[in-house]
């Protein structure tokens, strides 16, 4: 580490590199392959098998293959749009039928919500075209006896599935999230008006509740790092390369700081975010009974590519209210590092915008969005608190050359501990 960095700017940093993945696993898809040298028509017939044999995981792997066959084809006008349509909608139903089956048999709900969200991606474009309710053959199963099904068949059924799924099946194995968020819809008589977008505040304070000690552990420790700024640029003046990461980190063992101390409160949160967010997966069909200011409004029946329906779904407009109030967390948030100032707004502003970009993609839940953004309300009167706190003044703690400094017992890190005076044997 050539010089000192701000803890938050780790957890940023981090932030960034996972959305730069999930980015990357979205657009990029598959990876790299061998060559496919089959036909279109070929690749389908293999696609078919494997809907027999319910092999979700290889039938996944072959579906980028599938659709980039189709995309040379339409190029080469080799089929119609028509054509087109069809093949890329029974591709779809293939897959989605595929993994209905698997999930259900194995009550696996990430399975079944990949099937359910890949259709409702299609339903846009699909749903007012004959196409739509077009039946394709696929295998039977015991659980699924029937023969063919159409896309709007399939839609309807894998999301049954999932509604019962996310009902009865605990989050992660142990924790009820259904019940968690139905009972906050409940206690406040599951007005659809109020109550649904009601429960996502209630459930922002809870866990801002939870995280608060850490959250506060975690600003008062970038308020510390501060201090040492001064001190820090005094060696980069002097310093370069390995010799100033040397001496950084002699001036953290000098004051008794650990600079990655920071890191750990930021990430102990990241599960609870997770956990939060599945929970809310597990409640989407419950939320589609919700509604919020324009989020099932007139506006979203004039303007259903933009405006929810309800908050189960997906809505443009809070989506971009959430990036702005990302940007206003960032801006309003002190820095712990005056240097760097200018650097962590441009990092936070970043990580907004790819986070809102990211989100225009993701099939994730309007009540989920406004969770987030009471959450990012409720995290930025936390850090303006806590940066109007006062902060003890750091104490040297150890030598430069290994030793201990001798305290004051009374004292530690320059606040009061309380303890007895100590009194010096009398001479005789």
């Amino acid at each position: 580490m050539s010089q000192q960095r701000p803890q938050s700017n780790f957890f940023q940093t981090l932030l960034m590199v996972t959305v730069i993945f999930l980015a990357v696993q979205m657009f990029m898809g598959s990876g790299n392959r061998a060559p496919d040298t089959s036909t279109l028509p070929e690749t389908i017939a293999k696609m078919r098998e494997l809907n027999a044999q319910v092999k979700d995981d290889s039938i996944s792997r072959l579906k980028p293959i599938a659709l980039g066959k189709l995309s040379d084809a339409e190029k080469k006008k080799e089929i119609t749009p028509e054509q087109a349509d069809r093949t890329r909608l029974e591709i779809q139903v293939l897959v989605s039928d595929t993994l209905l089956k698997a999930g259900t048999r194995l009550k696996d709900f990430n399975k079944l919500t990949v099937a359910y969200n890949d259709l409702s991606a299609l339903e846009a474009q699909y749903k007012d075209k004959p196409v739509w309710r077009e039946r394709f053959r696929v295998g039977p199963d015991k659980d699924f006896p029937r023969t063919e099904t159409s896309a709007e068949e399939l839609k309807a059924l894998t999301g049954q599935k999932l509604r019962e799924l996310g009902m009865s099946t605990p989050v992660w194995g142990f924790f009820p999230g259904f019940q968690m968020v139905d009972f906050l819809v409940r206690i406040t008589g599951a007005v659809p008006s109020f109550s649904y977008a009601f429960a996502a505040l209630l459930l922002a304070i809870f866990v801002r509740a939870l995280v608060w000690p850490l959250a506060q552990k975690q600003l008062m420790f970038g308020r510390q790092m501060a201090q040492l700024q001064p001190l820090a640029a005094e060696l980069r003046e002097k310093y370069t390369g390995q010799e100033l990461q040397q001496k950084t980190m002699e001036l953290y063992r000098e004051y008794g700081i650990n600079p990655m101390a920071g890191c750990f409160p930021a990430l102990i949160q990241m599960p609870l975010f997770l956990l939060i967010y599945t929970s809310m997966l597990h409640y989407r069909f419950e939320f589609e009974k919700g509604t919020f200011l324009w989020i099932g409004s007139s506006l979203s029946e004039r303007y259903p590519w933009f405006f929810a329906m309800n908050l189960g779904h997906k809505d443009y407009l809070l989506i971009i209210l959430y990036g702005i109030s990302m940007i206003v967390t960032t801006l309003l948030t002190p820095v712990s590092d005056p240097s760097n100032a200018r650097q962590q707004r441009l990092m936070g502003i970043s990580i907004a915008v790819m986070f809102a970009i990211m989100m225009f993609f993701w099939p994730v839940p309007s009540a989920f969005v406004l969770y987030w953004i009471f959450t990012n309300i409720l995290a930025t009167i936390q850090s303006l608190r806590a940066y109007r706190l006062p902060v003890p003044p750091l104490v040297k703690v150890n030598a430069p050359g290994g030793g201990v400094f001798p305290v004051d017992p009374k004292t530690v890190g320059g606040v009061r501990t309380g303890a007895p005076k100590v009194h010096k044997k009398k001479s005789r």
